[in-house]
């Protein structure tokens, strides 16, 4: 037995600029009597080193000991950063490593990582360690599902009351959630329908509805309502004006505004007059008067959509929001689908960020075969949804990952995965400034294979668009970077992202030829799975040919995702 590093995180989710940055390390001593350990810390952008730190730490006898270290004020916005520590014990002991990350920027908008609470029982009152699981995944956006009183009245009228749902809550345990998440640096997002109301609202307000054609008053899951919420009807400042003492009243940051993908249209009855109203029209006009009516409430309001299936994202992203907001669903199975989405949301949203809650079933089932092939699910779908740009509202609350769009129900990992899923966390962070550069082109479908000659890949089974049982090649550039992510979809049959996964067979050796024209500053590859995304510098050859200077590259080892870089 040695001393080890047991865990090592940032102090926030994430850091604005000039803000010092605190690393805390959990050092943990075994022995029975106290050490004297050796604790070595680099700084990393990228693959360089910005700042070393060396530090002797003594640890007691059979203690844990939390040892913090700060880097910065850190000014340059929208970076990410690596911390790599070496611990050193006595001479002849192998000497330990262990990485984390964090990321400054100017603005939370710029990096939206989404995650989710919903359990506000008064039992959770004084409990942190969720809050603080969000922060070790760098969450710094953060849901409160179903916090509220009722879809249409949302504050509740006293501390301890029951939801439409029947759960018993706490107004309290949510205020001092929304406090623990702002000691973190998260900004906290309160659940609100845009159109559904109690069983009796809409009974004390039949007019404000909307109906099918038989007459019928719409309905989601026989006890919602659905309400219009054209700008003509009541509803559209009732409910605005609910979402105003949301933020007013309990302190939250800002709104996530929840559709449930239909109706698309319905039937007004205003004044006795039947129409057809179409919400795909309808949705901008209220997320801009949200926004419009808020911000007198809240200088830095932020505004989430969910556009359920895609749809309507031709319409709503380019609207007032802050990210474009995506709920995945049939017939979008298939990992290209993913793809397809992210960059479609790119197009309409002119730049803001994407998010896809994207929920996996296969943790629903509990055998350990079936977890396992979960987890191997879960890391490959990240692996797309980050090498493509995008951030994922998959994880929340204490190792809670949602399977379905109810996030009550949301099922528990155990900790050797989100260990696992951490390290893929700490990745995204650490390299999030190549990753979601807004100005990377994806030239996947257009450089490579045919007559294009731009990238050859060589030494593995390959595909430019995610089939199954080959390595998916996803290549990006911009003047400053090209960026290849090869994720891993051996050993499997089919590519259907929402069904359990086997472990890919791991591919070794995989080549690269890059056609290039400016001068090379850096190669280099990253894994989550292999040494916590610690960069590896590699070897490359560059040689003349009949299309100017080709740049060949060896990637040594891609278990389930790897990143290539090479930096102009």
């Amino acid at each position: 037995m040695v001393p080890k590093i047991k865990d090592a995180y940032p102090n926030k989710a994430q850091y604005v600029t000039g803000e010092p940055v605190r690393i805390e390390v959990e050092l943990n001593n075994p022995l029975q009597h106290e050490v004297r350990v050796l604790l070595t810390t680099e700084l990393m952008n990228m693959n360089r080193v910005l700042e070393k730190q060396s530090q002797e730490v003594v640890i007691d006898r059979n203690a844990t000991l939390i040892h913090r270290m700060e880097f910065g004020p850190l000014h340059e916005a929208f970076q990410g950063y690596g911390v790599d520590l070496l611990l050193t014990t006595q001479a002849g002991a192998e000497p330990e490593h262990f990485s984390t990350a964090f990321d400054v920027v100017s603005n939370w908008r710029q990096s939206p990582r989404y995650g989710f609470l919903s359990d506000f029982h008064s039992r959770e009152e004084g409990d942190a360690k969720d809050v603080a699981n969000l922060n070790k995944l760098h969450i710094n956006l953060v849901q409160f599902y179903d916090w509220m009183y009722r879809h249409d009245d949302l504050v509740p009228p006293e501390d301890v009351f029951t939801d439409l749902m029947g759960r018993e809550l706490s107004l309290k345990v949510v205020k001092e959630k929304i406090a623990l998440c702002h000691t973190y640096g998260m900004k906290t997002m309160a659940y609100g329908a845009i159109y559904a109301s109690s069983k009796a609202f809409y009974e004390q307000h039949p007019e404000w509805a909307l109906y099918y054609s038989n007459g019928k008053v719409i309905d989601f899951i026989n006890i919602f309502s659905i309400m219009n919420i054209s700008e003509e009807s009541p509803w559209h400042q009732h409910i605005i004006g609910e979402y105003k003492k949301t933020i007013e009243l309990v302190d939250f940051d800002g709104i996530h505004m929840d559709t449930y993908g239909y109706p698309k249209t319905g039937i007004s009855r205003l004044g006795g007059v039947e129409k057809v109203e179409r919400l795909e029209e309808q949705f901008p006009v209220l997320i801009e008067n949200t926004r419009k009516e808020l911000s007198r409430s809240k200088e830095d309001v932020g505004l989430i959509f969910n556009n359920v299936g895609n749809w309507p994202v031709n319409t709503v992203g380019a609207a007032a929001q802050d990210a474009v907001y995506i709920e995945v669903w049939n017939p979008y199975e298939r990992y290209h689908h993913i793809q397809q989405i992210i960059a479609w949301a790119k197009q309409f949203g002119h730049g803001k960020p994407v998010i896809l809650a994207a929920y996996l079933k296969p943790f629903r089932l509990e055998s350990p075969e079936n977890i396992d092939k979960a987890n191997a699910a879960a890391l490959l779908l990240s692996a797309v949804i980050f090498s493509h740009g995008a951030y994922h509202l998959l994880l929340g609350e204490n190792n809670g990952v949602l399977t379905q769009g109810y996030y009550v129900d949301y099922s528990v990992a155990s900790e050797a995965f989100m260990r696992e899923i951490r390290n893929y966390y700490d990745f995204m962070v650490r390299y999030v400034h190549v990753l979601h550069d807004p100005s990377l082109r994806d030239v996947s479908m257009t450089h490579v294979e045919g007559d294009n000659l731009e990238y050859v890949f060589s030494g593995a089974s390959y595909s430019t668009y995610g089939e199954p049982d080959k390595v998916w090649t996803i290549v990006r550039e911009n003047e400053k970077y090209k960026l290849i992510n090869f994720v891993n979809l051996s050993n499997n049959a089919e590519d259907y992202w929402n069904e359990g996964k086997n472990r890919p067979t791991v591919v070794e050796n995989l080549t690269v030829h890059i056609q290039v024209n400016e001068k090379i500053r850096s190669v280099f590859t990253a894994s989550p799975d292999i040494d916590m995304g610690r960069p590896r510098d590699l070897e490359y050859s560059l040689e003349e040919g009949e299309r100017g200077y080709t740049l060949s590259v060896t990637v040594p080892t891609v278990y389930q995702w790897s990143m290539l870089v090479i930096e102009h």
